[in-house]
């Protein structure tokens, strides 16, 4: 009874952080979408209300893409403070007010997002060098720092390969990395780790910081690495196949 309210956020965060639906995730996933469509906690009915989640009942698809999002745009435009203000308050209207901004942050953070993926992408076709490469490292003082890691997964999901997009900030080159199926991005990451200040991360993700001296060196390094150890079939994209059936069982 303590806890049974707060399976709402839970199932938000198994769908907004994309971890497979098995196992104790799904038997949690599912009462925390009935606490979702039944009695979500103030901060989340307000996202509800102004996604027009009301009148249906919401399914995991609706917090990956409607609510999830607005959630984490806080923290990439502005601040992650304004989401936990949302998330614990049970004021109405001061939900509904913060859940006003946060929409609005995740409509920049879309305008954004496309902007610098476009930017991104003429970079590279208008690079032959960096083109044919067996990795992507691009660069802008100019991007924002918040969504650079989604533009690597754009970018990724485009061409295929690991990829980095990297950006200025407070006079370091600072950005995010995405690798594809089966690459270990994060031993990569660590082979050029003597060029950065610091890094983190894991095999398919990492975040890192830079001199500006170190970029070039680095873009070089990095390219040099997952040419040497990446494998043709890593340069393809994987689709997912459970099992063969025949026309005639579907």
């Amino acid at each position: 009874e303590d806890i049974t309210r707060y399976l709402d956020l839970v199932a938000v965060s198994i769908g907004s952080d994309i971890v497979p639906i098995i196992d104790e995730n799904r038997i949690l996933a599912y009462y925390g979408l009935q606490e979702l469509n039944t009695s979500p906690c103030t901060g989340l009915e307000s996202i509800i209300d102004l996604t027009d989640l009301s009148s249906k009942e919401i399914q995991i698809n609706d917090i990956v893409f409607k609510i999830g999002p607005r959630i984490n745009a806080a923290g990439r435009i502005d601040t992650g403070k304004t989401a936990v203000e949302l998330l614990t308050t049970t004021d109405r209207d001061f939900a509904l007010q913060i859940g006003n901004s946060i929409d609005g942050m995740n409509s920049y953070r879309k305008e954004i997002d496309h902007n610098i993926t476009e930017e991104a992408i003429a970079q590279i076709e208008a690079d032959e060098n960096l083109k044919n490469a067996y990795s992507t490292v691009v660069f802008s003082p100019n991007w924002h720092k918040g969504v650079v890691g989604i533009v690597a997964s754009r970018l990724t999901e485009s061409y295929y390969r690991p990829t980095i997009v990297l950006t200025e900030n407070n006079g370091l080159v600072v950005g995010s990395a995405r690798s594809v199926e089966g690459f270990d991005l994060y031993s990569a990451v660590t082979a050029c780790g003597d060029l950065l200040e610091s890094f983190g991360g894991h095999t398919y993700a990492a975040g890192l910081t830079m001199k500006k001296e170190n970029l070039e060196p680095f873009r070089q390094r990095f390219e040099e690495y997952v040419r040497a150890n990446i494998t043709e079939d890593q340069r393809r994209p994987v689709i997912r196949i459970d099992t063969e059936i025949m026309i005639k069982e579907i």
